[in-house]
């Protein structure tokens, strides 16, 4: 199982290295330190056990490798995240300002 599970990484990993990049939401919880990203616009996949106050749309960015993600995170946990449940949360900052991939 978790060979299958290395190789849709690394074909995904694959994927986004190029500069094929795609629309991509930021969403916070509330005013809360807590972040989530989607691919769709209405975040109607998000959990909403995660966030009982209801996500809110932050931004709308495109989502490569390598292109930058507007908060405090590399993009590549974020694209682990989506391959595997279809959105990515996690606690930390929104600085507004891009943070840059790690490749």
């Amino acid at each position: 199982m978790f060979g299958s599970l290395d190789r849709i990484l690394e074909e995904t990993a694959m994927r986004y290295a190029s500069d094929d990049s795609q629309a991509a939401y930021l969403f916070q919880c509330g005013n809360e330190e807590l972040f989530a990203v989607c691919l769709d616009r209405s975040g109607a996949g998000l959990p909403r056990s995660s966030c009982t106050q209801g996500w809110v749309l932050r931004q709308e960015f495109q989502l490569s490798v390598q292109k930058p993600v507007p908060a405090a995170i590399a993009p590549e946990p974020i694209l682990r995240g989506i391959v595997l449940r279809g959105y990515y949360i996690w606690r930390g900052g929104y600085s507004g300002q891009p943070k840059g991939t790690s490749q």
